[in-house]
């Protein structure tokens, strides 16, 4: 991970965002949230042709109203996030229909029913559990470079449900040394995802 934190602090992040002109800032940001915004779109049952399409009208959103966002006011960024995402869905939901109605095919359209099953209500579930997914990811990833051997290669296979047995076998490690590789993983895992989530939400 290198002697500087990526991350800096979420504040200075999101303030040097809100510099339309520090595109450096603007590129870090998207590499961080940009996989979180799209796995609610995904999880909310929006097609991935239809979440390309809206995870770019969700950025140019964050793009042209993050200079205007008053940052001090937000109790915690990700959940802004997610309603600015809930809100592209909404639009995109709601253009659909029109759509549909224009064409006179309301009744029969596959469109319809592809509408029906994107799940609004459910945001709030949908962004807590793809933050938590996200966070422990991008955490792993960057833990990883911290490890040598076969270290994260076993805490992975565990976090598959593999026992200590198989993993041993499969890595022809010992089950002791097993025990010891993916503790240590898993206790740097929970520092770093402490650290995500002080910086990033």
């Amino acid at each position: 991970m290198g002697t500087e934190d990526p991350y800096s602090t979420r504040a200075t992040l999101i303030q040097r965002v809100q510099n339309q002109r520090d595109n450096d800032s603007w590129e870090e940001f998207v590499r961080v949230y940009r996989r979180y915004i799209y796995a609610i779109i995904r999880s909310m049952g929006i097609s991935e042709h239809d979440s390309d399409d809206i995870l770019q009208q969700v950025l140019l959103n964050l793009w042209n109203g993050l200079p205007k966002m008053e940052y001090e006011r937000i109790t915690r960024f990700r959940s802004w996030l997610a309603v600015v995402t809930k809100n592209c869905v909404t639009d995109f939901i709601r253009k659909r229909c029109r759509d549909a109605s224009r064409l006179e095919k309301a009744g029969q359209d596959e469109t319809l029913t592809y509408l029906d099953s994107i799940r609004l209500p459910e945001i709030d579930a949908i962004a807590e559990r793809e933050w938590e997914i996200h966070l422990t990811n991008l955490a792993l990833e960057n833990i990883e470079p911290l490890f040598t051997g076969k270290a994260v290669e076993a805490f992975r296979m565990s976090l598959q449900g593999m026992e200590v047995d198989e993993i041993s076998r499969a890595l022809e490690l010992k089950g002791n040394s097993v025990y010891r590789l993916k503790n240590r993983v898993k206790e740097r895992l929970i520092q770093e995802i402490r650290h995500l989530r002080d910086q990033l939400e």
